[in-house]
């Protein structure tokens, strides 16, 4: 799936509403930054320290009024940390994300009830504490601690203008009939039809309203047709940016008109940070598990003036997971990694050369 408009110099009109209250504003500027999992291997949690993961790409999270990745994991620190198949991460873990950057994530995906219900709490409760604790604005959606209270789209409000985030996902490994984590399964009309309709009012509520959807075939790099209408489709509805998952690879991105708009759709974003690439060799250059230890930050630059905002850029970064000199896993820049900024063996640059060519061709970008 390669970008509907090449090149970084990408223009995406949403054609937002402007508060009243901005209706003589200077124009407002938000800066945007997408990413794919952050999933917790036994490998990741051997870390010295967790924010070494991020420290070559930490300064295009931090520079972001919003920074997404999908937290694939719950959070419960009564239970030790675990990987595959039924992970469980630390506080410490997490801290070292929103110290990054992140302060937009996730929670609905298929391991989201991998703790089961306490899981759920405990990982909301953690994210709670972050909020409070964070001088940005910060938001994470997909999961709920009492059933008896309905999904809703959370709100934010960003340097004026009102943003509104929901997290979904398709299935769950272990099911909790659609209690604590946030299903619709885009595969069953019944589902997603009543979904779409709500989804129609509730939009002209938000001046940017942002869906992440966790959902389709893992390893394949091509969305499914029927993945592919629902994006569609819920841009149709009102929803200016969707951002996909689950795949563990990247299947690109695409902007269409919608209404006389354009609006964007990230079909997957791949692995941000996992432990699916720790023993992956630099002669093994093509195939599925190279393609699990990449992804890209997609920066998307959103305008808003009076009666309209306008997304201004947007520009992929590739990225990669490496382990540096002790055997750790952090995220790179594929270009740091090629050209050597950062310290790897010639053949390993020769393979993050390789590596980014293929992106690049994927993505249709120079």
């Amino acid at each position: 799936m390669r970008a509907s408009i090449a090149g970084l110099g990408l223009v995406i009109i949403l054609g937002l509403a402007v508060p009243a209250a901005r209706a003589n504003a200077a124009p407002v500027e938000l800066t945007l930054a997408f990413a794919g999992d952050i999933m917790g291997h036994e490998v990741n949690y051997r870390m010295a320290d967790f924010h070494d993961i991020y420290r070559g790409v930490q300064d295009v999270l931090q520079a972001d009024d919003l920074s997404f990745a999908n937290l694939e994991l719950p959070l419960d620190p009564f239970r030790p940390s675990s990987g595959y198949p039924w992970f469980n991460g630390t506080l410490p873990y997490l801290a070292a994300a929103v110290d990054a950057g992140f302060n937009l994530f996730s929670l609905a995906n298929n391991h989201a009830f991998d703790g089961g219900m306490e899981g759920v709490l405990q990982t909301i409760r953690a994210l709670e504490a972050a909020r409070r604790a964070s001088a940005r604005p910060f938001a994470y959606s997909g999961t709920r601690g009492n059933p008896a209270r309905p999904f809703d789209i959370t709100p934010l409000t960003v340097k004026g203008v009102r943003v509104g985030f929901l997290a979904l996902s398709q299935f769950l490994n272990e099911q909790d009939g659609g209690r604590y984590v946030h299903v619709v399964d885009y595969s069953q009309p019944a589902q997603t039809q009543p979904f779409l309709d709500w989804i129609r009012s509730v939009a002209p509520l938000y001046d940017l309203l942002i869906v992440s959807y966790h959902g389709d075939r893992e390893y394949v790099q091509t969305p499914s047709p029927s993945k592919r209408a629902f994006f569609r489709a819920l841009l149709d509805a009102g929803v200016h940016i969707v951002v996909g998952h689950h795949p563990h690879v990247v299947q690109g991105f695409e902007v269409v008109e919608r209404g006389g708009v354009r609006r964007l759709a990230m079909y997957s974003m791949g692995n941000f940070v996992s432990g699916m690439t720790w023993m992956l060799a630099p002669s093994q250059l093509d195939g599925v598990l190279a393609a699990t230890g990449e992804s890209y930050l997609l920066q998307v630059r959103v305008r808003c003036r009076p009666g309209g905002c306008t997304v201004a850029g947007a520009a992929p970064i590739p990225i990669a997971n490496y382990n540096d000199p002790h055997s750790q896993v952090r995220v790179a820049r594929l270009q740091d990694l090629a050209d050597g900024t950062v310290a790897v063996s010639a053949a390993w640059r020769s393979y993050y050369a390789g590596r980014l060519e293929r992106m690049k061709e994927f993505l249709g970008v120079q």
